[in-house]
């Protein structure tokens, strides 16, 4: 059991983690083994996602004056928090591919980018591309274009050169 200045202690370190995000999931994860919950720790490390169980009494302490505020009414039951630092995307995708394997895992709802968002809304997150993919898509619409500039300027003398050796046998003949 902690005491009361541990108790604080996670308080302020969550509510001062919850007001420089911009996505957080509310998850239950009753029915997980240590080993599953460490593989999904592992998973969710590699999005640059923190995943924490934390008491609902402590959650909404230090939701108090923020946004995850808004989903407090998910802080019942057995409850863990991801805490996402880097692409909330990708931290989406790993609890919907995870909740496949294991359906113990089961997403209440979140705070993505400034949203209270639904189990639904957090599934059509995770099926988005990343952000490599879509960075790389892009690179490659702008890439096309020049690359057809290149074909047609290199075709144009290509055929210039053609001309310009037909005239020449022309002329020796």
């Amino acid at each position: 059991m902690l005491s009361k200045a541990e108790k604080q202690k996670v308080i302020d370190d969550l509510a001062s983690r919850f007001h420089s995000v911009s996505s957080v999931f509310v998850v239950e994860y009753q029915g997980l083994k240590v080993k599953e919950m460490d593989v999904l720790r592992k998973k969710l490390r590699q999005t640059n996602t923190e995943f924490r169980v934390v008491k609902n009494t402590l959650l909404e302490k230090a939701s108090l004056g923020t946004d995850i505020e808004r989903m407090k009414d998910l802080f019942s039951g057995p409850t863990a928090i991801a805490i996402c630092d880097g692409e909330s995307s990708a931290a989406a995708k790993v609890f919907v591919d995870y909740g496949e394997d294991f359906p113990e895992i089961k997403i209440k709802g979140g705070i993505f980018e400034g949203e209270v968002v639904d189990v639904s809304r957090i599934e059509q997150i995770a099926k988005l591309p990343s952000r490599q993919e879509l960075i790389s898509e892009f690179v490659g619409l702008l890439s096309a274009p020049m690359g057809n500039l290149v074909g047609v300027l290199e075709q144009t003398r290509s055929n210039i050169v053609n001309v310009l050796e037909g005239l020449k046998e022309k002329k020796t003949k």
